[in-house]
């Protein structure tokens, strides 16, 4: 998804994305408008690293697309929590860390935080999957808050499930990832505050 919004914004937008330092999908779009920073999201440190950058380049929007599964063994009397914290660090604490800097720029309008209903508390029927699930509704969590505390400097904070998106994480996704940017584009347009907060799909149903 993070990709498809690259491609979708870059030429009419000023981007500074933060991606995978394993991607070699980006480099096409790496011009002198914008800035594309390859990066371990597992490193906190690393990341804080470039909170000056970030901060002078002075976004308006930010996206955060980051996720990993972790390993597929999450038998919970095989979980490594070494693992787990590294899961935290992807899901949840790097995309926080930079919603922190961002924010120091004073520039910054709309941030979009990409979800999974897989995060719901209430909609777990099924259990498993404890790195994607709880990181995810740590995540949700956040977002609440964030759109709490932002709310008097009139930022707006999204979080969107985009559904079972085809990607990497989930090939046997039913919706095209370039559909579902559009999607979280058209979300962003409208910018409407009623959403700040809300856990939403790309319909703009509220999930719980």
């Amino acid at each position: 998804i993070g990709l498809n919004l690259l491609n979708k914004l870059s030429s009419a937008n000023r981007i500074l994305a933060f991606v995978n330092k394993n991607s070699n999908e980006v480099d096409k779009i790496i011009d002198d408008k914008n800035m594309i920073i390859k990066c371990d999201f597992n490193n906190l440190e690393n990341l804080l690293n470039y909170q000056e950058r970030i901060i002078n380049f002075k976004t308006n929007i930010v996206f955060n697309c980051a996720a990993t599964f972790g390993n597929e063994d999450q038998m919970i009397e095989n979980i490594d929590l070494k693992k787990y914290q590294d899961a935290i660090n992807i899901n949840s604490l790097s995309q926080f860390a930079v919603i922190q800097s961002c924010i120091k720029s004073k520039s910054l309008e709309i941030i979009v935080n990409i979800s999974s209903e897989m995060g719901s508390i209430s909609s777990n029927k099924h259990g498993g999957y404890y790195f994607y699930r709880s990181t995810k509704s740590l995540f949700n969590s956040i977002t609440k808050n964030l759109s709490i505390d932002l709310k008097e400097k009139k930022i707006n904070v999204f979080c969107i499930h985009p559904g079972s998106v085809k990607t990497k994480l989930n090939t046997g996704g039913l919706i095209m990832p370039s559909v579902a940017a559009q999607k979280i584009i058209n979300i962003c347009a409208e910018n409407q505050n009623k959403f700040s907060g809300i856990f939403i799909d790309i319909e703009k149903k509220i999930l719980k």
